[in-house]
């Protein structure tokens, strides 16, 4: 056996325990890499709206914190409350507001939901309002009681419109989804809860629908039991200002139901517009991080201002 040199074993030792302790080191960044989130953004750190200029990029929850909470309306289930975010600066004129109601198929959903959508109007200088109302899983109800809940929000904005500060002829009614079903209600005669002030209008001065459910396809059931709730089959002259967006690809509400709609409107001599979501599914422009948030938000507040209903 040939004979290997003491100089050289100390020497190979010492280089294997380099290469270990390299090793250990680049594991050790790796599973502190993985715990650690590689974005940098910072989590919502605001405690009041006075100085946030991008607030729709907040969480839904914290919006909500942070908004004016007033009550609108008191169920047997359970009290319902809008939440109202004001735009920056102080101001004595009249403001419009926008009013939204989140989607959720009229069983679920809740204000957080889509409370970035009122406060991207709310960054545009305007009033945005997200309404609670009534769903199933939460409060056992139907969607008579959804529409029941949104006539009523849009009628409380418009009797409080100046303690609100709100131009009572500038309120748009708006939605996704299910939520925009019944947005499209509040221009609907009838459906009204008892007790209302029927002497004020729950007909909104503009609608802004996302994907909405039009009375033919999704709910079907419904329908065919309360066709007095569909848009589609209810459209008439004088409608108020609309504007839609549906994905193109849209399986639960599909494109040719809102197609549909924008027909309808247009033959009855209202203005309605319709954005076609290229290949986008359901919720075609939500969450706020979906690439065709922006683009959709912005057309629709462009055709708010051409209806001179913004500035």
């Amino acid at each position: 056996m040939s004979y290997v040199p003491m100089w050289f074993i100390i020497h190979f030792t010492l280089i294997n325990m380099k290469q270990l302790f390299f090793i250990i080191l680049i594991l050790v960044s790796v599973t502190i890499s993985a715990r650690t989130p590689f974005s940098t953004e910072k989590t919502d750190s605001a405690t009041s709206l006075s100085e946030v200029k991008e607030s729709y990029k907040l969480s839904g929850k914290h919006l909500a914190a942070l908004a004016e909470k007033v009550l609108y309306k008191k169920t047997p289930q359970e009290d319902m409350y809008l939440y109202i975010l004001r735009p920056l600066g102080k101001t004595k004129k009249a403001l419009p507001a926008i009013v939204y109601f989140t989607g959720g198929g009229w069983v679920n959903g809740n204000v957080y939901g889509q409370i970035p959508n009122p406060a991207w109007f709310r960054d545009h200088g305007i009033i945005g309002i997200e309404a609670d109302y009534r769903v199933k899983s939460r409060h056992g109800t139907t969607p008579v009681e959804c529409v029941q809940d949104a006539k009523s929000a849009i009628r409380y904005v418009r009797a409080h419109a100046k303690e609100l500060g709100i131009n009572p002829n500038k309120i748009i009614a708006a939605g996704g989804s299910a939520g925009g079903h019944i947005a499209a209600c509040t221009a609907i005669d009838g459906g009204d809860a008892d007790g209302e002030n029927l002497k004020i209008s729950s007909e909104p001065n503009a609608m802004v629908l996302h994907n909405p459910v039009l009375g033919e396809g999704f709910g079907k059931a419904f329908f065919d039991t309360h066709p007095e709730f569909s848009p589609i089959l209810n459209v008439k002259k004088g409608w108020p200002p609309t504007i839609l967006s549906n994905g193109t690809k849209d399986k639960t509400t599909p494109i040719e139901f809102a197609e549909k709609f924008t027909r309808l409107m247009n033959e009855a001599e209202n203005t309605c517009e319709l954005i076609r979501v290229k290949d986008a599914d359901h919720s075609c422009d939500w969450p706020v991080s979906n690439p065709n948030f922006l683009p959709t938000l912005q057309r629709m507040t462009n055709f708010l201002k051409e209806q001179k209903l913004i500035k």
